[in-house]
């Protein structure tokens, strides 16, 4: 085995056992990246806000491209645990998408800067698109097949599910990066209005 390969596998055994210093550097790319931009930032740069040196960053990561799909990956992660929330198959469908709504909108609070440059990335990179582009699709294929499912009796949706979908994830996933670095009463009358149009656009009967 060269020392290329050994490097490789213990690289991957790393990354499969996770653990506290990967994790290190994860969050602190997140952090130049939110700083300094994507290309304003250097492995020296990740390294030193970790702590650590350029040899262990190179012992979790072949390179700046590696960690940054790795943070596309975990917040397209948090933004799909956002639509899984307990009890959604059984609670009250106007609290259920509340909550989800609220729920979505902290997960794009909480990586404003990041989800804005995966947005940009993703028409340009083959890469970054790969994970994006799926995440997007299973957030908006939950959500679709969750209205589709709703009683009748009790929504009346403005347009097909998809369609709906669409329009409501967008609105949600662009209006949350605008007011991510606002006030919390900003972000707060946000999700209190995005509730509001999509009780209109799901047509709920009046309780």
């Amino acid at each position: 085995m060269t020392i290329s390969e050994s490097q490789e596998r213990a690289r991957a055994s790393r990354k499969d056992a996770g653990g506290a210093r990967r994790e290190e550097l994860v969050q602190a790319a997140a952090e130049c990246f939110d700083d300094l931009g994507y290309s304003a930032t250097t492995v020296e740069l990740i390294a030193a806000r970790a702590q650590t040196s350029r040899p262990t960053f190179y012992a979790y990561f072949r390179s700046k491209d590696e960690i940054l799909l790795a943070l596309v990956d975990r917040v397209g992660a948090e933004l799909e645990a956002a639509q899984s929330l307990e009890g959604m198959d059984t609670g009250d469908p106007r609290e259920v998408i509340a909550a989800t709504i609220h729920a979505y909108a902290d997960a794009v609070f909480a990586n404003g800067s990041l989800v804005s440059l995966f947005d940009a990335m993703a028409p340009v990179r083959e890469d970054v698109a790969e994970i994006w582009d799926r995440t997007m699709r299973r957030t908006h294929r939950r959500y679709t097949n969750y209205l589709a499912a709703l009683d009748p009796g009790t929504v009346d949706l403005c347009l097909p599910p998809a369609e709906l979908v669409r329009i409501l994830n967008d609105t949600i996933h662009h209006g949350a990066k605008r007011v991510a670095r606002g006030s919390a009463a900003e972000r707060e009358r946000f999700i209190a209005d995005q509730i509001r149009i999509t009780e209109r656009l799901v047509g709920f009967a009046p309780s």
